[in-house]
């Protein structure tokens, strides 16, 4: 037991061995978690993507949200239907509605009608972009048993989520 107590107290002492475990992303077991685009997760690519309306997916999860649909990832056509969340650098996308008013007016809104809605749309879902991005991802979500000792609330399953950073749209 006494050894024990050394070798712990040898390695909190251990500036190295300290930094090791602060750094957490060596720690955690990625095995199971494979990117979508099929090239490692960071990694900067050149994407054909088109704006997809979250509303068609007919699910609480996506609702009032737009996704990207990779058509093409460096240069190679997407067989499947493969659509991200994503956060835009550049601030030239919408992921959202009020986001698509802010770029569409340049004005911010307190509130949308459907009306104002659905003519946002119109010129914004189905348009094509060649991007800069990379896929990474997190886990989010409740896991199972979380309510035996917190309060019930609306939330989706414990899980990976993927989604895209976009760092520069490309010119036609």
């Amino acid at each position: 037991m006494k050894h024990l107590l050394s070798i712990l107290l040898f390695f909190s002492l251990d500036n190295s061995y300290s930094q090791q475990v602060r750094d957490f992303s060596s720690l955690v077991n990625t095995t199971d978690i494979k990117a979508y685009l099929n090239i490692p997760f960071g990694t900067i690519t050149k994407l054909q993507v088109e704006i997809h309306d979250g509303n068609n997916l007919q699910m609480i999860a996506y609702q009032d949200t737009y996704l990207l649909k990779v058509n093409s990832v460096n240069e190679k056509p997407v067989n499947d239907i493969v659509l991200f969340r994503f956060t835009d650098e550049t601030k030239q996308l919408a992921n959202d509605n009020f986001t698509l008013y802010k770029l569409t007016y340049r004005k911010t809104a307190k509130s949308l009608t459907n009306i104002q809605i659905d003519k946002m749309k119109k010129g914004y879902v189905g348009k094509k972009f060649t991007i800069v991005a990379y896929e990474t991802g997190r886990f989010t979500g409740i896991p199972t048993d979380y309510f035996k000792y917190r309060p019930v609330r609306e939330d989706v399953s414990f899980h990976f989520e993927h989604y895209l950073i976009v760092v520069s749209i490309l010119p036609k």
